[in-house]
């Protein structure tokens, strides 16, 4: 098994919240979790948003890795590893819940 490192944790909300930033190509708006005193990531997904339903709608927890193609292989992926920035970025389901795991630059 690969080291985990707590990263956040994220939970969706059905309200925007002031300061939200915008991703439009997964039509998202979240928070700036490392701005906040215990690394609450608030998700709004807008109607059409693409991102797994159960990212949409179940709390998640996210995990720093080292590698991200190593953390995911064998896994049921519900996001691909995508890049964002200088990091990578996927998400998985384990036991129903999702996870997510960012491996930092």
């Amino acid at each position: 098994m690969h080291p985990l490192n707590y990263d956040h944790i994220g939970i969706p909300t059905k309200t925007r919240k002031e300061g939200m930033i915008y991703f439009p190509e997964y039509k998202v708006w979240t928070n700036d979790y490392e701005k906040t005193p215990y690394r609450i990531e608030w998700l709004f997904c807008e109607k059409g948003s693409p991102l797994h339903p159960l990212i949409q709608n179940s709390p998640h927890i996210a995990f720093l890795v080292d590698d991200i193609h190593k953390a995911v292989k064998g896994k049921k992926i519900l996001m691909e590893p995508i890049q964002y920035q200088n990091y990578w970025m996927a998400f998985i389901e384990e036991d129903g819940v999702p996870v997510e795991f960012i491996q930092p630059p």
